[in-house]
Formats: structure tokens, C-alpha cells, sequence
């Protein structure tokens, strides 16, 4: 495993546990499924002022937390896809590399015999 694989890998744990927690300590929804039904229509001047709640602001962490944790799970898997394509590539050339050397030194041995 690469150093860049061990990073990500740390990033990926530590973006799951902030998820977890941070989900954990934001109060959930009263309305619920009853709002999603009834329109759930009830303007207030709280609900004009969300963005600048405690809520509002575990909310946007928990959705910077998501998008970190995606980006960083699509780079893990391009690099460990392109570093597994680079060594299939490496280890065919190095086998007909020592094939090729192979058959030439039996070569030289076959013509002194003759």
C-alpha cells in the first residue's frame, strides 16, 4: 500500500466518524412524515432565520463532511485502479523479458555442443 492509499484511507475513517457525530447531535425533524403529507406549510420567523442556526450550521458541516468523504473515496479507487494496470503491465514485461533471456543463454551452450 502506498503512502497516498494510507492518507486517504485515514481521511475516509476520520470523515465517516465526523458524519456519524455530527448527524448524532443534531436535533431531529418534529414533523416528520406528517409534514411531507400535510405540506408542512407553518412559516414562522424561525424558519427565516434557519441558515443561522446551530442546526443549520451541523447541517452544511455534515454535507461538506459527505462531499469530502466521496471525493476522497473516487481518488482511492482511480489510483488503486491505475497503480494495479501499471503493474499488470510491468510484471508481463518483466516475465517475456526473463524468457528472452532465458532462451538466449541456452542458446550459446547449444552451438558449443555442436
Amino acid at each position: 500500500m502506498g503512502t497516498l492509499e494510507i492518507v486517504a484511507g485515514v481521511l475516509l475513517i476520520l470523515s465517516g466518524l465526523v458524519i456519524i457525530l455530527v448527524v448524532l447531535a443534531q436535533e431531529s425533524k418534529e414533523q416528520g412524515l406528517t409534514s411531507a403529507i400535510g405540506g408542512g406549510a407553518n412559516e414562522s420567523f424561525y424558519e427565516h432565520n434557519m441558515g443561522k442556526t446551530r442546526d443549520a450550521r451541523l447541517s452544511k458541516f455534515t454535507r461538506n463532511a459527505a462531499i469530502i468523504m466521496f471525493i476522497v473515496t473516487l481518488v482511492v479507487n482511480i489510483v488503486s485502479t491505475v497503480n494495479k494496470n501499471k503493474d499488470k503491465k510491468e510484471s508481463t514485461s518483466e516475465s517475456s523479458s526473463v524468457v528472452t533471456v532465458a532462451d538466449s543463454s541456452e542458446a550459446p551452450a547449444e552451438s558449443a555442443a555442436q
